[in-house]
């Protein structure tokens, strides 16, 4: 039995090498098991897998009961509300290219609004968000640091145009903010009707931005369905998952 999350190696130059021998090892598997149907299909494009199993991820129960920082704690760094976050990684496929590009078209609606980028020091996101306006690198933190930075966030933005599943967006739906993520890959299956779906170039994205802003009534309902969304994504329910399937391959 094998899991694979993804074939990004495969998509993309800057994700590593794949093992020379990963195709042939996933095709003698009992079982591949994903965690979205995307994936599934991608394994098998790629890798030749005739019946992948998805079992989707779950998401930490500590978001939904997050606590958002205090803006003493926000200032501390760098951040002061309201802010829209991105927390993930700067390879290609995360699109921080088409965040950028957005960034200009919200900050001339929104001069107030901040753009906060999470995570470790990175040459990508530093050349691309270095000289823009209205934005801050606040470097890798921790875990519950985390969580308190999205709970107070106005938006969380998840612009990739591949992700195998994309917990970012789940995260931000239980913690209760409203999530801008791109009609790509994975994400319109895992978040459904609780996300504003977006084209992942400037415009797009700046336009998802701007109605998660505006805090309406229609994004009102949309954060009460991403809360109610990521509930159905639990690791009880996919350990279970996974367990009725190795008691199915038991010999």
């Amino acid at each position: 039995m094998l899991t694979v999350l993804d074939v990004v190696p495969w998509r993309f130059p800057d994700e590593g090498l794949p093992p020379s021998d990963a195709a042939a090892t996933a095709r003698r598997a009992a079982v591949v098991i994903c965690p979205s149907h995307f994936s599934a299909s991608e394994i098998t494009a790629q890798l030749g897998v005739a019946h992948p199993v998805v079992i989707p991820l779950g998401v930490n129960r500590e978001f939904f009961a997050s606590t958002p920082l205090s803006e003493n704690e926000l200032d501390d760094l760098g951040i002061r509300v309201p802010f829209i976050l991105h927390a993930g990684g700067c390879t290609l496929r995360k699109n921080l290219a088409g965040l950028a590009a957005a960034w200009p078209l919200v900050r001339a609606a929104r001069p107030d609004t901040m753009l906060a980028l999470m995570g470790p020091p990175n040459e990508r996101r530093d050349r691309l968000f270095a000289e823009l306006p209205g934005t801050v690198r606040s470097g890798r933190v921790d875990d519950e640091t985390v969580r308190g930075v999205m709970a107070a966030a106005a938006a969380v933005v998840v612009p990739s145009t591949y992700e195998g599943f994309g917990l970012p967006a789940l995260e931000g739906m239980a913690a209760g903010v409203p999530v801008v993520v791109a009609r790509r890959s994975s994400l319109p299956e895992v978040c459904g009707d609780a996300a504003y779906l977006v084209e992942p170039d400037g415009p797009g994205l700046a336009e998802g931005l701007l109605a998660a802003l505006e805090r309406g009534a229609d994004t009102e309902a949309m954060i009460e369905r991403g809360r109610r969304r990521a509930a159905e994504f639990t690791w009880e329910a996919s350990a279970t998952a996974h367990a009725t399937l190795w008691r199915s391959c038991a010999p």
